[in-house]
C-alpha cells in the first residue's frame, strides 16, 4: 500500500507484515477490539513526533512547586506546569487523582490531554535512583559524580553524554557501555583509555579508531582486528609508535584537529560494511544486535518481530514504532521512553515496571493497568483522565473515547507536538530532524526562548584561549567562554579541567549541545538505501546514501576484507 506522508508530503510503503503487525498490537477494550488504522505519516516524520515529547538534556533552575525549594529541572520556569522535585513526586505529600477530569466529547482528546497536563503535577528530572552528586543529570539511575550525562545508568566521574551502561571517568561521548577514561568516542564497547574512537568493541590506549576490535596501542586505523602498534593500518615496531606519540602534540588544539582531518580522510579509504550488526536472523536495519524477524530498527538488541523501532537497547517483541528503552516490553506500539515488563501500550511517554493495557499516558508506572489518558499514577488501575471508575465504567467509557479519537483523526497517533511539554529545540527532535525556529513555528509547534545567563567574570572567544590547556589558568573556571559556530557561552567546570590537563587534551571550542551535535552528525541517519557492493556489485541494503563517499561493501565482502 503507497501512501503519502501526512507531514512531508514524500511516498512511503505500507507493507503487509506493517498491516499484520498493527493488527497483532490493536487493542482489546472489553470484548471488542479496536483496530489501529494503517500510519499517516512515514517512519521519519512518525519519529520526529514522538521525539518532540522527548527532552532529555535541556536542564533549567526552578523552584519545586510543593516544598519551595531551589531544584534542577527539564522544566524551565516559564513554563505553565506545577513541577515537583523527584521524592517530592514519588512521596505521599499529593494524590495524581485529585486532578481527575471528566472526558469531554465536543472536544478532541489531545485538547484535553494538554489541559490535564497543565494540571497535574510533573516529574522534574526522570531519574530512577538517588544519585550522588549528579544534579545536573536526567534519564538515568545509579550515578556517582557525573555531570550532563544523560539517558543510560551505571556511570562515575562522567561528562557531557548521552546512552551509556557501565562507564568511568568518560567525557563527550554518545554510545558508550562498559567503557573507562574515554574521550569523544561513539558506539564504543568495552574500551579503556581511547579517543576519538568510533564503533570498536575491547580496544585501548588508541586514537581515531573507526570499526576495530581488540585493538591496543593503534592510531587512525580502521576495521583491524587484534592489532597492536599500528598507525593508518601500516604496522610498526613499539619504538615507532611511541616516537609517533611522542611528535604529536595532543594538547595542541589545532594539532589536535589538523589529526581529526587526517585520520577522517584515511577512514574514507577503507571499507564499511552495509549495515552494521551480528547475531541476528531475517533483520533489517542497521547497528542492531541479537535480533530476529525484525524491520527497519536502528541502535537496537534482542528485538523480536518489531518493526521502526529506534534505540531499544534492551529488548522488545511483537512491537512498533517504539524509541527508547523496551526491557520485557511487547505488544506495544508508538510510544517513547518506555519499558520493564509493560505490555500493550499505545501512544504513551515514560510508562514502566509492568504497566499493561495503558493508552495514551505519561509518566505512569508501578503495575498500573487500564489507564486511558493519565499522568503520573503509580498502582492504580481503571482510570481515565485520572479519575477512578469501576472496570465496567472503564471498559464503556474507553471504548466511546476511542470511537471518539476515530472520528476526530487522533486514534492511533502519537501526540502532537503542539502540545508537548516543550520547545522543539528543547528535545531529541532538534538532535535527530534540526529546525531553525522560523521552521518550527510556520508547523505550529512550539520553541522554547527561555535562555538562563551564565555568570562569569569575563567573557571571551575560544579562539583566545591558550593552544595548550596545561597552558590555561585556573581562572578559566570563571570565565564564559563564547562558541565557535553558536556564539552561546558555556563555562568550563573544574572536574573537567583536569581530566583535559591529565590526558593532555585541548579545551574545547564548542557548546556542550554543539559538541553533542557534532557526535550525532557522525551516526549514519535512520534509513536505508538501495546500492551495490562496491566489490562484488551484488545488491545491497545500506544506511550510507547511494551519493556518500564511502566504499561499502556487502557483509561477505567486508568480511574478506577484514580477515
Amino acid at each position: 500500500m503507497l501512501k503519502t506522508c501526512a507531514q512531508c508530503g514524500s511516498a512511503f510503503d505500507i507493507t503487509d507484515e506493517d498491516l499484520a503487525l498493527l493488527d497483532k498490537v490493536s487493542p482489546v477494550v472489553g470484548d471488542k477490539k479496536f483496530a489501529l488504522p494503517p500510519p499517516t505519516m512515514c517512519f521519519h516524520c512518525r519519529l520526529q513526533r514522538r521525539l518532540a515529547f522527548y527532552n532529555a538534556r535541556s536542564l533549567y533552575h526552578r523552584k519545586c512547586d510543593l516544598t519551595k525549594q531551589p531544584i534542577v529541572s527539564i522544566y524551565s520556569p516559564d513554563k505553565p506546569f506545577t513541577v515537583y522535585e523527584r521524592r517530592a513526586w514519588y512521596g505521599d505529600g499529593w494524590d495524581p487523582l485529585e486532578y481527575g477530569m471528566d472526558f469531554d466529547f465536543s472536544r478532541p482528546f489531545c485538547d484535553q490531554f494538554r489541559a490535564l497536563m497543565e494540571t497535574v503535577p510533573l516529574l522534574s528530572l526522570a531519574v530512577l535512583s538517588d544519585n550522588v552528586n549528579s544534579e545536573f543529570t536526567n534519564d538515568n539511575l545509579a550515578l556517582k559524580n557525573c555531570y550532563l550525562i544523560f539517558d543510560g545508568e551505571r556511570a562515575e566521574e562522567c561528562l557531557y553524554g548521552h546512552t551509556f551502561a557501565g562507564i568511568k571517568s568518560c567525557l563527550d561521548f554518545v554510545v558508550l557501555t562498559d567503557c573507562e577514561l574515554c574521550y569523544e568516542c561513539i558506539h564504543c564497547e568495552n574500551c579503556y583509555n581511547c579517543k576519538y574512537a568510533r564503533y570498536s568493541i575491547n580496544c585501548s590506549d588508541s586514537w581515531f579508531l573507526r570499526d576495530c576490535i581488540s585493538c591496543k596501542y593503534c592510531f587512525g586505523c580502521a576495521n583491524l582486528r587484534q592489532r597492536k602498534f599500528c598507525i593508518f593500518n601500516e604496522q610498526k615496531t613499539k619504538e615507532e609508535y611511541g616516537a609517533f606519540m611522542r611528535q604529536f602534540q595532543t594538547s595542541s588544539f589545532p594539532a589536535a584537529q589538523e589529526m581529526k582531518k587526517k585520520s577522517d580522510a584515511f577512514s574514507l579509504t577503507q571499507p564499511v560494511k552495509a549495515v552494521r550488526g551480528e547475531q541476528n536472523i531475517d533483520v533489517m536495519g542497521d547497528n542492531i544486535y541479537q535480533s530476529k524477524d525484525s524491520s527497519s530498527c536502528f541502535d537496537c538488541y534482542r528485538m523480536q518481530d518489531c518493526q521502526y523501532c529506534t534505540d531499544c537497547l534492551v529488548g522488545a517483541k511483537d512491537c512498533c514504532d517504539i524509541h527508547i528503552w523496551g526491557d520485557a516490553m511487547e505488544l506495544s506500539y508508538n510510544c517513547c521512553v518506555a519499558g520493564v515488563r509493560v505490555r500493550n501500550l499505545l501512544s504513551c511517554y515514560y510508562v514502566s515496571e509492568g504497566c499493561d493495557n495503558v493508552f495514551y499516558s505519561i509518566y505512569c508506572s508501578r503495575q498500573s493497568r487500564n489507564l486511558f489518558g493519565c499522568i503520573g499514577l503509580r498502582h492504580k488501575s481503571n482510570c481515565i483522565f485520572n479519575k477512578q471508575y469501576s472496570n465496567e465504567e472503564f471498559e464503556q467509557l474507553a471504548q466511546k473515547i476511542i470511537e471518539h479519537m476515530q472520528r476526530t483523526g487522533e486514534w492511533g497517533e502519537f501526540f502532537p507536538p503542539t502540545i508537548s511539554s516543550f520547545g522543539y529545540n528543547e528535545t531529541m527532535a532538534q538532535t535527530f530532524f534540526p529546525l531553525e525556529k522560523k521552521e518550527v513555528l510556520a508547523r505550529g509547534w512550539q520553541w522554547g526562548d527561555f535562555e538562563a545567563p551564565v555568570e562569569a567574570d569575563r567573557t571571551i572567544r575560544t579562539s583566545q584561549l591558550p593552544d595548550d590547556a596545561n597552558d590555561t589558568p585556573d581562572d578559566v573556571l570563571n570565565w564564559a567562554l563564547l562558541c565557535e559556530v553558536t556564539g552561546k557561552p558555556f563555562k568550563i567546570i573544574k572536574q573537567e579541567l583536569q581530566f583535559y590537563r591529565d590526558h593532555r587534551l585541548p579545551l574545547p571550542r564548542r557548546h556542550p549541545n554543539q559538541r553533542h551535535a557534532d557526535r550525532y552528525g557522525f551516526k549514519n541517519p535512520y534509513r536505508l538505501w538501495n546500492r551495490a557492493c562496491a566489490h562484488c556489485r551484488k545488491p545491497i541494503t545500506t544506511s550510507y546514501a547511494p551519493e556518500r563517499p564511502e566504499k561499502v561493501l556487502c557483509e561477505e565482502c567486508y568480511l574478506k576484507e577484514v580477515y
